[in-house]
C-alpha cells in the first residue's frame, strides 16, 4: 500500500509508471543476460598462456590445439586461431588474432547501449511524472479554486512518486552499464596483451622447430637474353568527338 492505493492500481492510474515498469524489467533482463555472457565468457590469462606453453614444448602442436578447443572462451578461440594458421607469416597469424579480437569486443559491448539507453531513460521519465504531477496539482487549483492541502495532495505525490522510481530503477542500471562498459574494456586489453606475448612465444617456437621455413630453390642456368624486336611506331588512335580518357 502507498498512499492509501494497492501498487498494482497506483501503475493502473498513471502510464508513466506503467512505462517505468517496462524499462525496470527490461533493464533486469538486460543485466541479467550480461552477467551470465561474462560468466561463461571469463579467463585466466596467465594461467591460459602457461598451460599452452607447457603442452606446446613438451606434447607439441597437436596437443595444445586439442586443449585449447576446450576451452569455450574468447582465449580458447585465439588460442585455436593461431594454432591452426601456424603455418603462416607471424604478422598474417597477428592480423587474424586481432581482427578476432575486435569480434570479440562487439560481442562484449552487445546489448551496452540499451542498457544505457534504459539508465538514462528512467530518470527522464521520472521527471516527466514530476512535471505532470505538477501540472495536475495546478490544474486542480484552477480548478477548484482554491490551494488547499486536497486539491495538490493528489498531484504531488504522483509527481514525487515517479521521480523516486525513475532514480530506483536508473541509478542502479548507470551503475550495471558503467561496470560492463568497464569490464568489456578490459578483457580487450588483456586479450590484446596475451595475444602479444603469445605471438612471441609462437615465433620461437616456429624458430627452433623449422615450421613455415621457406626453403630457396636452387639456382638455374641463366637463359641467353633474346632478341630484342624492331620497335614499330604504335598507331596513333583517331580523337572521337566527345570526352577524352
Amino acid at each position: 500500500m502507498i498512499m492509501g492505493k494497492p501498487l498494482l492500481q497506483i501503475f493502473l492510474d498513471s502510464p508513466i509508471m506503467l512505462v517505468l515498469l517496462a524499462a525496470s524489467i527490461a533493464a533486469l533482463a538486460l543485466v541479467i543476460e550480461r552477467l551470465i555472457y561474462f560468466t561463461r565468457n571469463r579467463f585466466d590469462p596467465s594461467r591460459g598462456l602457461i598451460e599452452v606453453r607447457t603442452r606446446i614444448r613438451n606434447s607439441g602442436v597437436e596437443d595444445a590445439l586439442a586443449w585449447a578447443r576446450t576451452l569455450k572462451n574468447p582465449l580458447g578461440r585465439l588460442y585455436v586461431l593461431a594454432l591452426e594458421n601456424l603455418s603462416l607469416s607471424g604478422d598474417e597469424v597477428s592480423d587474424l588474432l586481432y581482427s578476432t579480437i575486435l569480434e570479440e569486443r562487439v560481442k562484449f559491448e552487445r546489448l551496452l547501449g540499451g542498457l544505457g539507453t534504459l539508465a538514462n531513460a528512467a530518470t527522464l521519465l521520472g521527471l516527466l511524472g514530476t512535471v505532470t504531477g505538477l501540472i495536475q496539482a495546478f490544474g486542480n487549483i484552477a480548478a477548484t479554486g482554491s490551494g488547499g492541502p486536497a486539491v495538490v495532495s493528489g498531484g504531488i505525490a504522483e509527481a514525487l512518486l515517479t521521480t523516486a522510481f525513475g532514480l530506483i530503477i536508473g541509478i542502479p542500471t548507470l551503475f550495471c552499464y558503467n561496470y560492463f562498459s568497464k569490464k568489456a574494456a578490459d578483457t580487450t586489453m588483456v586479450l590484446e596483451s596475451t595475444t602479444d606475448r603469445f605471438m612471441v612465444m609462437l615465433e620461437r617456437y616456429k624458430r627452433a622447430a623449422g615450421v613455415g621455413a621457406e626453403t630457396k630453390p636452387a639456382p638455374q642456368a641463366t637463359p641467353a637474353p633474346a632478341p630484342k624486336p624492331t620497335p614499330q611506331p604504335a598507331p596513333q588512335p583517331a580523337k572521337a568527338d566527345g570526352w577524352e580518357f
